[in-house]
């Protein structure tokens, strides 16, 4: 299995990334990045500790030698370009929002996962800190799955709003653990690795898939770990391989999810709400969205060139809305639940042409194999579930992919990687 494995994964020393940047030394260097590991779970548990420990991450980036240099190499790169052209982009249109500066710069700020994505590509150019970055958030969220399944089990024991619903909410959860999966996958089978620890990757990959499909109920993790899941796979094997992983994986992960009656109902539930929207007496989750929809493209349709400027959104929908509805659907709105059509209403076409511009910079991102694979992998599914939710703003979402982003497509340093590969493989 371990022969089979080393010979499946690429060899992330014999990656040669242009403009990669060298290892980040020094205690400083080291506890940004334990720091962003911390952010990366507070964002799922304790939005103040997710807070306090981004914070103090870029004080100790700040602190490395040598960090402007690394912060400006990383903006050199694909992805570092599309985050300041987007970022850029978007404080640009904060100037013609109908509302507060505070709101205006609020809105802005939620695109912040975006800059603790670019120090992440600074930071964690060493194989040996992605794989220990992955092993802690791994190891933390599979500890999570299962005090969830606890608390489900017996919930007298752990008393919380939704059962097995630990961290925030059903969403929150869900795609917490999408993520998870990802990184599991690149533990199993993307990298040298024990016996012992291939068999822990497993199980917390097990945990992690049984939690979507029996706990969090929602619909976006649904979608998301099939996506995931398929990419990742495909990424850490070679040849024809990875071409049966990209079918097999959605289709036997589409039939046991299909055979659990929570996601059913919740799929059935959704499909029901969306035949009723005009006739319900209270607002459902998807009959908001197709209240929200077709209002917020009546806005784009009146201003498609600028936008309402980033913050404008909430104000001009809630005048709208009120000359329309009375009841529940004149609920004013700060989400458009899709994306991409809060890019457009916001900052217009060229809000959204620096979108695309920042994701064709991602996809662009050279990195190491099987980090990149596994990185875009979770990148497909919040593009896909974005279609039904603003997942690249959500202060949770956002920050984890924001984060495990910034570690998976980090520039590989090759002389580093090369030794971590022979010290893995002696312990092998």
């Amino acid at each position: 299995m371990a022969n089979f494995t080393q010979a499946a994964a690429p060899s992330a020393a014999a990656v040669t990334v242009p403009g990669a940047l060298g290892p980040a030394t020094g205690r400083a260097a080291d506890a940004a990045r334990l720091l962003l590991a911390i952010a990366a779970i507070g964002c799922v548990t304790s939005p103040p500790l997710a807070n306090i420990a981004a914070a103090l991450a870029l004080i100790a980036f700040a602190c490395t030698p040598h960090a402007w240099q690394r912060l400006c190499a990383a903006a050199a790169q694909p992805l570092g370009r599309g985050v300041l052209v987007f970022l850029a982009t978007m404080a640009v249109a904060m100037l013609w929002a109908d509302a507060p500066w505070a709101r205006r710069f609020g809105a802005w700020w939620s695109w912040r996962p975006l800059i603790l994505m670019l120090v992440g590509t600074a930071l964690f150019t060493e194989a040996r800190w992605k794989d220990r970055f992955s092993e802690i958030l791994v190891g933390l969220l599979a500890l999570a799955a299962v005090a969830s399944f606890l608390a489900r089990l017996m919930p007298n024991l752990i008393v919380v709003e939704e059962p097995g619903i630990l961290l925030r909410n059903h969403t929150t959860q869900g795609m917490a653990f999408v993520a998870g999966t990802a990184l599991a996958v690149l533990l199993a089978w993307g990298r040298p690795a024990s016996t012992r620890q291939r068999w822990l990757a497993l199980g917390a990959l097990l945990l992690f898939f049984a939690n979507i499909a029996l706990i969090a109920t929602g619909r976006s993790a649904h979608v998301a770990i099939l996506i995931a899941g398929a990419i990742a796979g495909a990424a850490v094997l070679r040849g024809r391989q990875r071409w049966w992983v990209l079918v097999l994986i959605p289709l036997a992960g589409a039939l046991t999810l299909a055979s659990s009656p929570m996601v059913r109902d919740r799929f059935t539930e959704a499909y029901g709400e969306l035949g009723t929207v005009q006739t319900s007496p209270s607002e459902t989750s998807m009959g908001l969205r197709l209240i929200i929809w077709p209002t917020t493209l009546d806005l784009i349709a009146q201003r498609p060139l600028l936008g309402y400027g980033v913050g404008g959104f909430a104000p001009a929908y809630a005048e709208l809305i009120h000359q329309r509805y009375s009841d529940w659907r004149a609920a004013e709105a700060k989400d458009t639940h899709n994306q991409y059509l809060h890019v457009m209403v916001e900052a217009g076409i060229p809000g959204v042409l620096a979108f695309f511009y920042f994701v064709a910079g991602v996809l662009r991102q050279r990195a190491p194999p099987p980090y990149r694979g596994v990185g875009l992998a979770l990148f497909a599914a919040w593009l896909a579930t974005s279609l039904l939710n603003s997942h690249l703003q959500t202060f949770a979402e956002a920050h984890v992919l924001g984060i495990v982003l910034g570690v998976l497509l980090a520039g590989h340093d090759a002389r580093a990687g090369a030794l971590t590969q022979s010290a893995s493989s002696a312990t092998t």
